[in-house]
């Protein structure tokens, strides 16, 4: 990342820097911005013109990506749950070959700024931007005054150029975050997988459980996923990242109904595996659904069915040899 911090190795816990942090650029540059939660391919079709932007005018490429969402700022009862956290935003940002990227805090500085002043002062005098890049449906400024038409008025009187990517559709309707929000909210993982261009994934710490799960014979790790977009209650064949290891094994969302729990837990239980890694940080990617959640009449019913899942899960994983964080 520029000048906040160095953002060259993906595994650093990446953090924002406020706009007074940003120390002007030495070169002139091909920028886009935005919030980009999801990185969906939308979002790397805008990534792709920038990057051969940058190419043909022999340009460094800048993304200024806002974080956290400006509703968590402006309106926090209207901001929508998460798609990627800022740590996975960042990584998979680098892994698209970005130059440099800035994770710019949404604060009051930023939303009072008018679009005039967030080009002159941001794009232009801090990034030095000579071509910005930008989605058909962009919007910034105070009040959401800036749009994509804006930029093309500022671009004639202002010195750069603008490129507006029109929207990338699938099955004729534009891709957005909304549309992935909305798809696994619907547990439709087909649809949301195809709008990201990977499997979605859950990613959060460790914490310790009430130990339910070892008791049983399946030993589990619970996931704090803190507000990320979580699919419907049920059972989930999984790949899991953890320490730079690949893990498979099953995932459960819900409120153990069989037991009479009410509080939703996200837990996995990993396939030969037996090590205590709370406080770590663990990726989990959903790869496919097995079922519904549903109550057993008793916990030796809910433990045989638990061992179906497994056999699913491992044929499931078997069939499926894509590597689930891939972009491109």
């Amino acid at each position: 990342m520029e000048n906040a911090s160095n953002w060259s190795e993906p595994k650093v816990t990446p953090t924002t820097c406020r706009l007074n942090d940003i120390a002007e650029f030495e070169t002139d540059t091909v920028a886009t911005f935005g919030v980009f939660d999801g990185i969906h391919i939308g979002h790397q079709t805008v990534i792709d013109t920038l990057l051969k932007r940058a190419t043909q005018h022999q340009l460094i490429s800048v993304l200024i990506g806002f974080y956290p969402h400006p509703l968590a700022f402006l309106a926090p009862e209207r901001c929508p749950p998460l798609l990627t956290p800022l740590s996975k935003r960042v990584e998979t940002l680098q892994q698209l070959g970005i130059d440099r990227i800035i994770m710019l805090r949404f604060d009051d500085q930023i939303a009072a700024m008018a679009p005039e002043d967030f080009v002159e002062h941001v794009l232009l005098k801090k990034c030095r931007a000579r071509h910005v890049v930008v989605g058909y449906a962009c919007q910034f400024g105070k009040d959401r005054a800036g749009n994509a038409q804006k930029l093309v008025d500022l671009a004639n009187v202002y010195p750069f150029e603008v490129t507006i990517v029109p929207p990338t559709a699938i099955d004729g309707t534009p891709v957005h975050s909304t549309r992935i929000r909305e798809a696994l909210t619907q547990g439709d993982l087909r649809c949301s997988s195809q709008l990201l261009g990977r499997y979605y994934s859950l990613i959060g710490n460790v914490i310790p459980g009430d130990g339910r799960g070892k008791q049983i014979g399946f030993p589990t790790a619970n996931i704090d996923t803190h507000d990320q977009v979580c699919p419907p209650n049920g059972v989930y064949a999984i790949r899991a990242k953890l320490e730079g290891r690949w893990l498979d094994g099953v995932l459960n969302i819900g409120v153990r109904p069989t037991f009479n729990d009410t509080t939703l837990q996200v837990e996995s239980h990993f396939f030969d595996f037996d090590e205590t890694i709370y406080g770590k940080s663990v990726e989990i990617f959903l790869i496919e659904k097995i079922r519904s959640e549903r109550k057993f009449p008793n916990p030796e019913a809910l433990i045989q069915q638990i061992q179906r899942d497994i056999n699913t899960a491992m044929k499931i994983l078997d069939e499926t040899h894509r590597v689930p964080e891939n972009v491109r």
